[in-house]
């Protein structure tokens, strides 16, 4: 698991690189954790490198978007590749979460 975070504005880019599966989502819903936790409310998960996602990694983007949102902020996702943006949707998370197609077009969503 890869994962790399820089601000754009109000707006903290995680970059997710690997497995979103059992070993690699806890780690992902820590790091967002730690962000939040140091005054970065707004996320922007960017999921172009993301080869797999489980249930395990659906439940830790749902885990992260409830902890922004308590938080005051918004969760965003970005770049989902093709088998990834299919779970989102057979699972029913693309009506849950907030979904965009690149960076620029999140960032533009975040009013920024």
């Amino acid at each position: 698991m890869n994962i790399t975070n820089e601000k754009k504005g109000d707006v903290c880019v995680v970059a997710v690189g690997g497995r979103l599966d059992g070993a690699g989502a806890p780690e992902v819903e820590s790091h967002c954790r730690a962000l939040i936790e140091g005054g970065n409310k707004n996320q922007l998960l960017d999921l172009a490198q993301v080869e797999y996602i489980s249930s395990a990694g659906l439940r830790s983007l749902l885990v992260v978007a409830k902890q922004v949102k308590a938080a005051g902020g918004t969760l965003m996702l970005c770049n989902l590749s093709s088998m990834v943006s299919e779970v989102m949707e057979i699972s029913g998370f693309d009506k849950i979460l907030k979904i965009a197609a690149d960076r620029h077009a999140a960032i533009a969503q975040f009013g920024g």
